[in-house]
């Protein structure tokens, strides 16, 4: 008998793997172009990526799922649910989500009755997560289509998506920099060494949104603790934390979180490929919202 809706989550959310076979969730990897060879993110031997990346020479690049990747992902999905909803970072960051419309198109034609939302989630990494682990949570337990639809954008519209960086060096070759581009160039041309953090999620369009700096990437954690408690206030927080060999960053800001708020849920995670090559070593990703 078939599952009433299946989920299936870009590779950048970082969903643990216990979390993925746990609750069915479907992967769907980036692309990783390295040497002008085109690889699946999840095939990329995270210790060599993040090597190369530290001596910023010729650095590997990203591109977006092909729509083919997507439709083998929903025909699979399809075997075995009624529906599928389908996750996807901001579509100002890539074309990933338009593969994933136009693979939506195809395969609904090919299973007439076969149901699929493919979300913008207009957020990416720890962002993209929480609205993952709801999806499929409700899916897990039998809600319909429409209910997890339903609550997929509750959730997606609640997100607070914050990022912090060692160095914008990373962002800016990948072409994700947008509005801190002035912060990049500034870091280039001095020897200040400030610590950026910046938004991305519905509340910004998703785009990326200038929070503030400091001089220390303890500092901004700090910050990100404390912008969650000011927006969680006397609920409870679910949120994930995603980071690249930031493992005591990471630790650090889970203790101030259940220090100044009531933490219902939180999923530490070490990001991929893709995420490596756009944030770099250092980078820590903390999304979260009110449940």
């Amino acid at each position: 008998m078939k599952r009433k809706v299946a989920v299936i989550v870009d590779a950048p959310a970082a969903v643990p793997q216990d979390i993925v076979e746990k609750l069915d969730i479907g992967i769907v990897p980036l692309r990783v172009v390295i040497d002008g060879k085109d690889y699946p993110e999840t095939e990329i031997d995270m210790d060599w990526l993040l090597q190369r990346l530290e001596q910023r020479g010729d650095i590997p690049t990203t591109a977006a799922t092909p729509m083919n990747e997507f439709l083998r992902a929903y025909e699979q999905a399809a075997e075995r649910a009624e529906s599928v909803v389908s996750l996807h970072l901001t579509s100002k960051f890539t074309i990933t989500y338009q593969a994933a419309l136009e693979a939506r198109e195809v395969c609904m034609q090919k299973h007439p009755g076969l149901r699929i939302e493919a979300v913008d989630t207009q957020t990416v990494e720890a962002g993209e997560t929480p609205i993952a682990l709801e999806a499929a949570k409700l899916a897990m337990d039998g809600a319909s289509f429409d209910k997890v639809v339903e609550r997929t954008y509750e959730v997606r519209d609640a997100i607070c998506s914050l990022y912090c960086f060692d160095t914008l060096f990373y962002r800016d070759k990948g072409g994700r920099i947008f509005k801190a581009k002035a912060w990049a160039e500034a870091e280039e041309q001095s020897s200040t060494g400030f610590k950026a953090m910046i938004q991305v999620d519905h509340s910004t369009d998703g785009t990326v949104q200038l929070v503030t700096r400091a001089r220390s990437k303890r500092q901004l954690i700090n910050k990100m603790a404390a912008i969650a408690a000011d927006r969680i206030g006397a609920g409870k927080l679910a949120g994930a934390i995603v980071h690249i060999r930031a493992e005591a960053d990471a630790e650090y800001l889970k203790r101030a979180l259940r220090d100044r708020l009531e933490v219902d849920e939180l999923v530490i995670s070490h990001g991929g490929a893709v995420t490596a090559i756009q944030n770099g070593v250092g980078f820590v990703t903390f999304g979260f919202h009110k449940r």
